[in-house]
């Protein structure tokens, strides 16, 4: 995983070496993409293999969607996202499944197969989940399975789900992946220290406001990733 200080500085001398050694960079046409700000590429352009770590896909003409409070976006096929990896110039993606689509993890495993080798995902499961599924989804290219627990009224999974899949997908090489409050992590701290898998905090963990990277259960993600099998 490239830390984003040295993807900002190898940039930037790429580009500087590039204007040193009088080469011109053209730049390429504007193009709107769906749920994406303005339509210029990125001043910053992205280094070979450069991966967009978390996104979703959602596809009801596909694939249905079973009824739940959250608003799914518009425009946001495989056939959507294309046209952003070509505005911001990224090849590799891992698409995560989207809590709308709670454990129909279809729409999440035609993403991976539209998007091809470059591409990997994260399922939504429960215990009731079969080892031949669980090894025919990691032939999909699924590689993690993600806990979305911060809104009761949405999730699909529950906190008590999380020890005995973590035990199952350890050998597989799969992280767990989780979309949790602050409080939350302080209230699973203990499990969080003997899950057998690698950890990733989605949306940076959620550290509650106002308190922010002060609050207790930051302390306890620092300590996660200090021992080196976390990420955020």
């Amino acid at each position: 995983m490239i830390a984003r200080r040295t993807f900002i500085k190898g940039a930037s001398m790429a580009a500087i070496t590039a204007t040193a050694s009088g080469i011109r960079i053209e730049k390429s046409s504007a193009q709107q993409v769906p749920n994406s700000v303005g339509a210029d590429p990125p001043k910053l352009k992205a280094p070979a293999n450069a991966a967009d770590c978390h996104m979703h896909t959602y596809d009801p003409m596909r694939f249905a969607m079973p009824p739940n409070p959250r608003t799914a976006p518009t425009n946001a096929t495989v056939e959507d996202y294309r046209l952003l990896q070509k505005r911001i110039g990224t090849t590799r993606v891992v698409i995560v499944q989207p809590r709308n689509y709670a454990t129909d993890n279809r729409v999440t495993l035609y993403a991976i197969a539209q998007l091809g080798p470059e591409a990997r995902g994260v399922a939504v499961v429960t215990p009731a989940i079969t080892d031949a599924e669980l090894k025919a989804f990691h032939s999909g290219g699924i590689r993690g399975v993600r806990f979305s627990l911060s809104d009761p009224s949405s999730r699909a999974v529950t906190p008590d789900m999380v020890e005995p899949l973590s035990k199952r997908v350890a050998d597989l090489g799969w992280h767990i992946q989780f979309n949790v409050d602050g409080e939350m992590i302080d209230e699973m701290a203990a499990v969080l220290r003997r899950l057998p898998t690698p950890i990733v905090f989605d949306h940076l963990a959620h550290p509650p406001l106002p308190t922010g990277i002060d609050h207790s259960s930051h302390k306890i993600v620092r300590e996660l990733i200090d021992k080196g099998r976390t990420w955020v």
